[in-house]
């Protein structure tokens, strides 16, 4: 009957004697071997869907806040100025007058693409970028357009009351000037007046020039 042998039975990967193990006598190596790394597919697979179930969550934690902060961002344009209303635990106001409008631009991202909606910046005379900007808005160039009109309109506004201003302050400085050259006069012609009565009716002074005539 033969015998089996161990190395047979047991499939020997390799027979060499590590270092760090130390055999008593007689002791010999029989199989050494390694994790296969077929292991780490296993590990990438969990951290994959980990990670992917870690985003999802954070997502979905991120989309109430990002609600909340929606609900508390308002634009406002009037015919004068513009608005920007922001904050959840404290509230922020923005303005900016049209009249110190220097340029607005238009921005549009991937998704504001595909949602049809786009931001605006406004930047002011002497200001290094954006004063203010109104942040993924709907129609974002209409919105642009129709303050680029409210600010024509405005300037040409002011220059029509500027130059229908003038012709009244000038109206009525010219009144004043006038009224002070009548008032001037008529002092001089008192003060004339009195100086000529005041020759003819006093004696003093008649004796005087009677007494220097020859």
């Amino acid at each position: 009957m033969s015998e089996a042998t161990p190395d047979a039975d047991i499939g020997t990967e390799t027979t060499t004697q590590p270092e760090w193990v130390s055999l008593d006598p007689g002791e010999e190596v029989v199989w050494t071997g390694r994790p296969a790394f077929e292991t780490l597919y296993g590990t990438i697979a969990t951290g994959l869907v980990l990670t992917v179930v870690v985003i999802g969550v954070l997502i979905l934690l991120g989309v109430p806040f990002a609600y909340v902060r929606i609900q508390n961002t308002e634009y406002v344009v009037t015919t004068q100025s513009l608005y920007v209303k922001t904050g959840i635990f404290s509230t922020n106001i923005e303005t900016v007058d049209l009249d110190r409008i220097q340029n607005t631009e238009f921005n549009r991202s991937f998704w504001g693409k595909q949602f049809d909606y786009g931001s605006i910046s406004i930047s002011t005379a002497g200001s290094s970028g954006a004063e203010i900007s109104f942040d993924g808005i709907p129609d974002a160039p209409a919105v642009r357009d129709r303050i680029t009109e409210l600010k024509r309109q405005r300037t040409e506004r002011e220059g029509t009351e500027g130059e229908g201003g003038d012709a009244p302050a000038s109206a009525a400085q010219l009144t004043e000037l006038i009224e002070e050259v009548r008032a001037t006069r008529e002092a001089f012609e008192r003060i004339e007046r009195r100086l000529a009565d005041g020759t003819d009716d006093d004696p003093d002074d008649q004796s005087r020039t009677n007494a220097s005539s020859p």
